[in-house]
């Protein structure tokens, strides 16, 4: 897919089909910013609105904002009435292959025939609105396409990573490095909102996730490691969180992986 002009909401929705999608670390549910519309009280989810929403996007133009010179907007009808913007960038990895769609917000607009955006001005709406039973049969779809999926999701991690923000994203590519040489055949990919590694037929065995003020190296394994990490309190929740000031003990973390690779912690 070349990404120089806008993607076709086709190929937007076949890279959701081929698990080529994934929530950005700084995904945002713009759900409270005066022009949501009121049957989404309780706010945009993740996957009850942004994959269906993906599966049947309308329009989608390159994103005219300065701080955003990699990303796209698409647009999609809700099965409530309303319509739904999406924000979204397109990673093109080391690999030779499609790119990853990285969602970094979803946000609601109101109206019937017609909806003001702030970006791209008033925008004709099409005269579908999806049923409730249409909107939960794409998401359906979607869950079982990934079931379905053995694929190796090392690019989904690196867009993951990518999209990380200075100091997180080198701590979380140390991490991503040491895990590879540590483990050479190990699995990644992208659950639960988070880079995942696992051993093929044994179960993941790591994480990592980005917060605020700190990133958390997590360890998964059927045992308490030597010696145990700082945080956490059982074998599967064991952890190491690193602030911006921080230095990565790296031969201490090696040791780590190699323990919890020997013994993970959480199926497939």
């Amino acid at each position: 897919m070349s990404v120089s002009s806008p993607p076709s909401a086709r190929e937007v929705s076949e890279l959701v089909m081929a698990n080529r999608a994934i929530r950005a670390p700084y995904y945002q549910a713009d759900h409270d910013d005066g022009v949501r519309f009121t049957d989404l009280e309780k706010g945009l989810q993740w996957g009850a609105d942004v994959v269906p929403a993906m599966l049947g996007l309308f329009r989608v133009e390159r994103d005219v904002r300065d701080d955003h010179i990699d990303g796209w907007v698409g647009f999609a009808r809700h099965w409530r009435g309303g319509t739904l913007r999406l924000d979204f960038d397109l990673f093109s990895g080391s690999e030779e292959s499609e790119p990853i769609a990285v969602v970094t917000a979803v946000s609601g607009r109101k109206g019937e025939n017609t909806v003001a955006d702030e970006d791209f001005g008033e925008i004709e709406l099409p005269d579908h609105v999806p049923t409730q039973e249409e909107w939960e049969d794409r998401e359906k779809q979607y869950q079982k396409a990934r079931r379905n999926d053995d694929t190796d999701g090392s690019a989904a991690v690196e867009a993951y990573i990518a999209a990380l923000p200075g100091w997180k994203r080198e701590f979380a590519t140390r991490f991503d490095e040491l895990v590879r040489r540590e483990v050479p055949h190990v699995r990644r990919a992208v659950r639960y909102h988070q880079p995942f590694y696992g051993v093929e037929d044994n179960g993941w065995f790591a994480s990592f996730s980005a917060f605020s003020k700190h990133v958390k190296l997590s360890f998964v394994c059927e045992t308490h490691l030597e010696p145990e990490p700082p945080s956490g309190t059982a074998p599967q929740r064991q952890a190491l969180d690193l602030t911006e000031t921080d230095t990565l003990d790296e031969e201490q973390v090696a040791s780590w992986i190699r323990q919890a690779a020997d013994d993970p912690g959480m199926n497939w």
